[in-house]
């Protein structure tokens, strides 16, 4: 059916395969509830089962013991989902009579790989991007598509009995994207396409999902739910704000302003960085154009650390010690922990602005997209006219994503969105004034 409405699907087949004989056996009618996540964060795809086992007891008759197959077919928007995952944990198991429920956890194949794929070698000059395709296709590790921005530096390092997707994480924290040389940051991640490994600041960049001149808007009014119109496709059920922010949280982490700590132990020699993050917030592409933190201010944060971090430093880690190491070469590896301590700020800041938000079932949306978004200013909205609040609106980066099927029949899309930035102009930072007396008393 053409121009179907996103939060109608058809749920075709729910199939347990018996991990021994590969037996199918169709568990449709005994799904309460299915939820597929997927996330920026998340290495792996994952999914949760609530069934209502009524006389089968497929737990111990099959028996179900853990990498057993579970394929999910829904058909939405004239496109066909065949998603895979398998068996990890079953939990939260009640049993009345002959009726049972619980929760099947499953993940998909690679998740359960990486926990028994080692990697332990040593990588020459090779971009983190071709890195990570190599090992994917290791040893059947993965055939899902992989798609990949391009990093700008090699690496030249000794891999020491990692899993997979502990080097792979490794590696964005400190990848510089071709996209934005003054930046740094990338993510990997599972879609329901395949593998992404994507620059933070492309992902910021791209166009709004699903059309630059399209908006999520809040809106209370029931949807008519075979409209096509953006109106009742892209609404916003409801909406909450897990945090606002928390200051002290920040300061006890460092991310305005620390001094991070390098001990060589090779050397038995240290370096001290100190830095703040208005030393990078310009050489990195932001959602919205209002930094969450004031430059100036009573507490300084920008001018005093609030803490210290320690990290084991790069020199002599990998590759030979040598104790003629000329400066320039320091140099170069004070560069690279300068790097580090950018990334510290980029991802910190990411998720800061946070957003939960409930729209119609939309199998087409993705982790790693972002929307255009509209949420209401309760001092200037009224039934009649509402108006966005500036400072909440704006653009989101999707971070996390679950698409919740409840009894076979409705299906509904929670959205988390997170930013660095907070939307409306923005706001100068307040003035110092030496000797202003505070409320306090203090001068």
């Amino acid at each position: 059916m053409a121009n179907q409405f996103s939060g109608d699907f058809s749920l075709k087949e729910v199939t347990l395969y018996n991990v021994y004989n590969s037996e199918a056996i169709d568990i449709k009618k005994l799904v309460l509830e299915i939820n597929l996540y997927e996330s920026v964060v998340s290495s792996a795809l994952q999914a949760e089962l609530l069934i209502q086992d009524i006389g089968q007891n497929l737990i111990s008759s099959m028996p179900i013991v853990g990498q057993e197959r579970i394929q999910i077919k829904i058909a939405s928007n004239n496109k066909l989902y065949d998603l895979n995952y398998y068996i990890y944990k079953v939990d939260a198991r009640t049993i009345i009579e002959k009726d049972q429920t619980y929760i099947i956890h499953a993940v998909s194949i690679e998740g359960l790989r990486n926990e028994n794929f080692r990697i332990c070698e040593r990588i020459d000059g090779k971009n983190s991007e071709t890195v990570i395709e190599d090992v994917l296709r290791r040893s059947g590790f993965s055939t899902k598509p992989f798609e990949k921005d391009n990093s700008v530096f090699p690496f030249d390092m000794y891999v020491p009995n990692w899993r997979v997707f502990d080097l792979f994480n490794w590696l964005s924290i400190r990848s510089i994207p071709d996209y934005k040389k003054d930046s740094i940051g990338f993510l990997f991640y599972e879609t329901f396409e395949g593998y992404r490994f994507k620059s933070i600041d492309q992902l910021i960049d791209q166009p709004s999902y699903p059309a630059p001149d399209i908006r999520y808007k809040y809106s209370q009014a029931n949807a008519d739910v075979t409209s096509t119109s953006a109106a009742d496709r892209y609404r916003v059920m409801n909406f909450s704000f897990p945090k606002v922010f928390d200051v002290y949280d920040d300061l006890r982490a460092g991310a305005f302003c620390h001094q991070a700590i390098y001990l060589d132990v090779n050397r038995a020699t240290y370096r001290v960085f100190k830095t703040n993050a208005d030393e990078f917030w310009d050489k990195s592409s932001h959602l919205e154009k209002t930094k969450p933190y004031l430059s100036n201010g009573q507490v300084q944060m920008l001018d005093r650390g609030s803490r210290y971090i320690y990290r084991p430093s790069t020199i002599s880690t990998f590759g030979d010690w040598d104790n003629n190491q000329s400066d320039s070469e320091k140099d170069n590896i004070d560069d690279m922990n300068k790097n580090f301590e950018k990334a510290f700020y980029r991802y910190y800041f990411m998720q800061y602005n946070t957003i939960d938000i409930t729209v119609p079932g939309d199998l087409e949306n993705r982790a790693g997209n972002v929307i255009n978004i509209d949420l209401p200013s309760p001092s200037e909205s009224s039934s009649t006219n509402v108006k966005p609040d500036k400072r909440a609106s704006g653009r989101y980066l999707v971070t996390s994503i679950k698409h919740s099927i409840l009894n076979r029949s409705e299906l509904r899309t929670y959205i988390t969105l997170s930013r660095d930035s907070y939307g409306g102009k923005p706001m100068p930072d307040t003035k110092r004034f030496e000797n202003r007396t505070n409320l306090d008393g203090t001068n």
